[in-house]
């Protein structure tokens, strides 16, 4: 139905969100909404200060989703994935999951 997969950033106390994907099938259904909260809650839990993203402006629905849970926009100052164009980063201290 969905998948998510986070990755401990080295030298930092951060995550990268790395994937965020719903079948297609299973779309409208919260799921995205689901896998995001449990990531935000492992995040918390594992003390790490920010989360980040990098994503595509052609991925609208994904990027809504990124809005609603606080994520903004920051400036893409690396190529580290060649279709991504936008990064997002929310602070932990900013994310709508309360302690």
């Amino acid at each position: 139905m969905g998948t998510v997969s986070l990755i401990k950033l080295d030298g930092q106390n951060a995550f990268e969100l790395a994937k965020l994907a719903v079948t297609e099938k299973y779309q409208g259904l919260k799921i995205g909404r689901r896998l995001m909260e449990k990531c935000l809650e492992v995040v918390k839990l594992e003390g790490a200060n920010k989360i980040i993203l990098y994503t595509n402006q052609k991925l609208t629905a994904a990027i809504e989703l990124y809005k609603k849970f606080g994520f903004p926009f920051v400036s893409l100052d690396d190529d580290k994935y060649l279709e991504a164009d936008l990064k997002m980063e929310l602070e932990m201290k900013n994310s709508i999951i309360e302690n």
